[in-house]
């Protein structure tokens, strides 16, 4: 799904607010997580490509909601 039907889907799901707080969250989460695995030793610098860290907050929120059902 595209980034706004995600957030469309998480929205009527859990209501406007909540939806941000918890895009905001797994949003930083995908963040750190990215920075942690940079610090690895021996781990070189950089990648192929840039990731796309909110398509990945999204999914994951929309996934967790669909479970909450």
């Amino acid at each position: 799904m595209e980034k706004n039907e995600l957030m469309k889907h998480i929205t009527d799901s859990v209501g406007r607010e909540k939806a941000i707080e918890l895009v905001v969250s797994a949003y930083n989460t995908e963040l750190v997580t990215t920075w942690l695995s940079r610090l690895q030793p021996g781990k070189p610098l950089g990648g192929p490509a840039r990731h796309d860290h909110l398509q990945d907050a999204l999914e994951r929120v929309n996934q967790v909601v669909d479970l909450a059902k």
